[in-house]
């Protein structure tokens, strides 16, 4: 497996324990990254995030993906293949960059959403952001992102612009970082219908990183017991070694 040796692997899984999905998803950038300042990363627009998340998703465990998404017409499991190719397409490839934005006499300048902003909102599941109505944490995350605002003209502080003017400029927060919302293109095979289903790359990555990790500790505990190594010993082994010693454990 490149990337992370399985020692400083299982750390990273570790470290994510317990987090919420912001903080967790910080701590697999930062392995992700060793060689940057990892105060930095908690700045970084979500698609600089999750693009580097999904490079390092397919150096640990391949580029092909698996999901499944539930058909909102008959409630179907539509099973998903797909590789980290597929999701760079050229709407989520763009940089993220400030966006004006202009509603009847307000002119507003927002800035890319960060992990800094998701903490803030201080939520336990940031990944629901995209609710069809907009929400008191949509409206704050909005306000959070507004660099300059003026009305008529005149620059007024965002915190005093009206709910509904929030809850528009929250909804064109994605345009200013395209590549922070990642959808599917899905069409039922039972019923036919097609929808757009949300990928959140640091859920899956997570979701992966555990099921390994709790594998791992299932053949250090095998080992361990047959031959007495330590832990550090069992990990050092490279992966096609330590399989060859749990198949004779087997026999």
């Amino acid at each position: 497996m490149p990337g992370p040796g399985a020692a400083q692997l299982l750390e990273v899984w570790g470290n994510g324990l317990g987090q919420d999905p912001v903080r967790r998803a910080l701590v697999m950038l930062a392995a992700a990254v060793p060689d940057a300042d990892p105060d930095g990363l908690v700045d970084w627009p979500l698609g600089r995030r999750d693009t580097q998340l999904l490079a390092f998703r397919a150096s640990l465990f391949g580029a092909g993906l698996e999901a499944i998404a539930q058909c909102p017409g008959c409630g179907m499991e539509v099973v998903l293949a797909f590789t980290a190719a597929d999701l760079a397409a050229p709407q989520y490839a763009q940089s993220a960059a400030p966006l004006t934005v202009s509603l009847e006499r307000y002119e507003a300048t927002l800035r890319p959403v960060t992990s800094r902003d998701l903490l803030a909102l201080d939520r336990t599941n940031p990944e629901q952001l995209d609710s069809d109505s907009a929400s008191p944490a949509e409206t704050a995350l909005a306000a959070r992102c507004i660099t300059a605002v003026t009305e008529g003209g005149a620059p007024v502080d965002p915190g005093t612009l009206p709910p509904e003017v929030l809850a528009t400029l929250g909804e064109e927060l994605g345009r200013a970082d395209p590549a922070a919302a990642t959808e599917l293109s899905v069409q039922c095979p039972g019923c036919g219908q097609g929808w757009l289903a949300p990928f959140h790359i640091a859920s899956y990555l997570w979701s992966e990183l555990h099921h390994w990790a709790r594998r791992l500790l299932i053949d250090v505990h095998t080992l361990a017991r047959a031959y007495g190594w330590s832990e550090r010993d069992i990990l050092a082994l490279p992966p096609l070694r330590r399989q060859a010693y749990l198949g004779l454990v087997a026999t």
